[in-house]
């Protein structure tokens, strides 16, 4: 008996010790629907601009141009947010399998861990570097003329 309370002991502290990279998984996967919804709106309007005319004769080629680069940012983004999330999973069975088998896994442990949060941060560098180039290139209405009233 005194074995299954020193198990359940065990897995309580490891289901404690999950704790963390949980969260960190939550925050990997809240920044992954943000960067999906963000793509998606990037393709939806590249689509709109390529129907108003062909490609290579359109007059938003520059706009097309720069949709292009933000979804490859997007891309970058959501790939280093998936790795992240891969390392967050792989960090955890890590834990768990190695207190199962009985074997030091700290160092794996702790190298997973500081991958996810090297890839995590790489996602969202990426994010907001897209975010500054879309605000770079946004233009809103008509642009005043020298004139115009404030």
């Amino acid at each position: 008996m005194t074995s299954t309370a020193g198990n359940i002991e065990n897995v309580a502290r490891l289901i404690q010790l999950a704790v963390a990279p949980i969260f960190l998984l939550t925050a990997v996967a809240t920044t992954l629907m943000v960067l999906a919804g963000r793509l998606a709106r990037i393709v939806d309007r590249g689509r709109v601009l390529e129907r108003i005319a062909p490609v290579e004769r359109s007059p938003h080629k520059d706009e097309l141009l720069q949709l292009e680069r933000r979804a490859h940012i997007i891309y970058r983004a959501l790939t280093l947010g998936v790795t992240a999330a891969i390392l967050v999973c792989l960090l955890m069975t890590a834990a768990f399998v190695s207190e199962l088998a009985g074997f030091h896994a700290g160092p794996a442990v702790a190298v997973l861990f500081i991958g996810a949060l090297f890839a995590y941060t790489g996602s969202l560098v990426c994010l907001l570097r897209e975010v500054f180039f879309a605000v770079g290139s946004f233009q809103l209405g008509i642009h005043p003329g020298p004139n115009a009233a404030s």
